[in-house]
């Protein structure tokens, strides 16, 4: 019995110091889940447990007392500054004012200019059906050829400088390329994209409001992984016969165009003797070329004979509003230099618009004599690009 009892008093002591240790682990984390969070060093510095006095004790006064003249001085700085704070808070957002900033060519005004191109539609002795049934330009037997009889010939002042401009890329967008055609003076020559089932009719219609038309050549890109410039693309890796046909469908159009424009793409000078044949044949069919890549390697085959012309400035579709500013006055600084500038353009809208404020900013041509009497501080003459060739 003694012996039972013994063992009652152990299990009972036992569950006694267990209770204790349980109780106690329950207040010490209770204790720390209590203790507030600190919002800085200087609270952590504040807080005392231990109910002792604080180290530490910060006094701010109630009131800062001000004389008259500083609370004006207050109350001014206070006014101004929320003036200079309104003043820069952005405009209140205005669908209509958005709108009026998305550069459109239907901002563009249509005009009446005068037209002076006398060869609308293609001479019949001026174009070859080939047995693969391909409608090509060609010298006829007397030796006209198609970039002099469908050229337009513009008289320009000696005093003034020549500035040609070319629209590429024409013909995806036919209500666009009508604005074009037009809101830009005849002057402005239009090229057109070979992709196009309709390329005859949209070179008419821009040939009846007096502007040179050409085709565009492509070249494959330097980068086909990004872009894709399709089955119509010179690809020098091509066999002879392949690239060949390509060439003929691109310019293959029952149209009345003056040349081509030879876009920017993968060529290197391994490539020089196919792009003679070619070059030779623009040549024999009496096409005037524009070579409109970044390097010289057209640029620097000699062919006697072709009507040629290298791009002076570019506009390409990736640059903003300032670099077109800025092509713009390359332009104006070139043409004093050489006394003649080809710019030539993609069809993006903001580019279109702002070359068409810029042609209104030529100063009118005006005789030797008669600029005497005023300031031309743009004596700049818009031409077709044909009158910048010099055989």
């Amino acid at each position: 019995m003694s012996k039972n009892l013994e063992r009652y008093d152990k299990l009972v002591i036992v569950i006694l110091i267990i209770s204790v240790l349980v109780f106690g682990i329950g207040y010490w984390f209770a204790q720390e889940k209590s203790e507030p969070v600190y919002l800085s060093k200087i609270d952590r510095l504040m807080f005392d447990k231990n109910n002792k006095s604080p180290a530490y004790i910060l006094t701010l006064p109630d009131k800062i007392e001000f004389s008259q003249s500083q609370d004006a001085a207050i109350e001014d700085e206070f006014e101004k500054t929320n003036d200079e704070a309104a003043q820069q808070e952005s405009p209140e957002f205005s669908l209509e004012k958005l709108i009026n900033n998305v550069p459109s060519l239907a901002k563009l005004d249509n005009k009446n200019f005068p037209i002076t191109l006398k060869q609308i539609d293609p001479k019949p002795e001026l174009l070859e059906t080939t047995e693969d049934g391909f409608t090509l330009p060609k010298t006829d037997e007397e030796g006209h050829r198609p970039w002099i009889e469908y050229g337009n010939t513009v008289k320009t002042q000696p005093n003034f400088k020549k500035i040609a401009i070319v629209i590429r890329n024409l013909g995806f967008d036919s209500a666009a390329t009508n604005k074009i055609s037009s809101a830009l003076p005849p002057e402005v020559s239009l090229s057109f994209h070979p992709y196009l089932t309709h390329a005859a009719l949209d070179i008419s219609t821009a040939r009846q409001k007096g502007h040179e038309t050409y085709m565009d050549i492509i070249l494959a890109s330097r980068n086909f992984l990004s872009e894709d410039t399709g089955p119509l693309a010179l690809n020098f890796n091509l066999t002879p016969q392949e690239l060949s046909q390509r060439f003929h469908t691109t310019i293959s159009q029952p149209a009345a165009f003056g040349g081509v424009i030879i876009r920017d793409g993968a060529i290197s000078d391994k490539d020089t003797e196919t792009l003679k044949k070619l070059l030779q044949e623009l040549r024999t069919r009496g096409l005037l070329m524009i070579d409109a890549t970044t390097s010289n390697i057209i640029q620097d085959i000699d062919i006697s004979g072709l009507a040629r012309y290298k791009a002076d400035i570019i506009i390409n579709k990736d640059m903003t509003s300032e670099d077109i500013d800025n092509e713009i006055r390359k332009a104006e600084n070139l043409a004093f230099d050489k006394g003649q500038v080809l710019l030539l353009s993609d069809d993006k809208p903001i580019s279109i618009i702002k070359l068409s404020q810029w042609i209104e900013t030529f100063s009118p041509q005006l005789s030797y004599e008669e600029s005497k009497a005023i300031d031309i501080t743009k004596p700049f003459a818009l031409v077709p690009v044909s009158n910048l060739v010099v055989e």
